[in-house]
């Protein structure tokens, strides 16, 4: 389910990788040498490298749209629940431009996805997660995304990922 939350978002989201970008600012301000965390970079030449490898015309398209994905993890809990609320503190001080689009605050998880248009075809958005296991992610893309597309892209991820949890791992 976590690994499906993170594709989903991926296809879902969009900001720059520009020097000011929130994942830059955020690396730079915030993250302690004794508190590592994961960096993953894609920019556009690689999603274009994924859109040829890939034989589904919505995921071509979509992963064309892109400009770049970036995301930040740790799985230390401690580092986690500390990582998100300086994400969002800066999120919510330092990238007023970005309007909040979605807010989820349960008993075990938390999500703030924030959003801002760049221009007709071009998205920014912000995913900050702290997920059940209090592992961090977040996760910034920039591009024109199709929503009706990641939608049913989505929907063939959650068949595939119910289908790999039934398969007896023995056959």
């Amino acid at each position: 389910m976590k690994r499906t939350f993170l594709v989903l978002f991926i296809l879902f989201s969009a900001t720059s990788i520009f020097a000011n970008d929130f994942i830059t600012k955020f690396l730079k301000e915030c993250v302690e040498t004794e508190r590592p965390v994961s960096n993953v970079n894609i920019g556009k030449a690689m999603l274009n490298k994924m859109a040829s490898n890939t034989s589904d015309e919505e995921l071509k398209t979509t992963f064309r749209e892109l400009n770049s994905i970036r995301i930040i993890t740790t799985e230390n809990k401690a580092d986690s629940k500390y990582y998100f609320e300086k994400a969002k503190e800066m999120a919510f001080s330092e990238f007023t431009e970005y309007k909040e689009v979605v807010s989820v605050n349960e008993r075990r998880s938390k999500i703030n996805i924030l959003m801002k248009k760049i221009d007709e075809k071009t998205q920014d958005l912000i995913l900050i997660a702290l997920d059940d296991d209090s592992k961090l992610t977040i996760i910034t893309v920039s591009g024109n995304i199709d929503f009706n597309s990641i939608s049913k892209i989505s929907s063939s991820l959650r068949e595939g990922e119910t289908e790999e949890k039934t398969t007896d791992p023995g056959s």
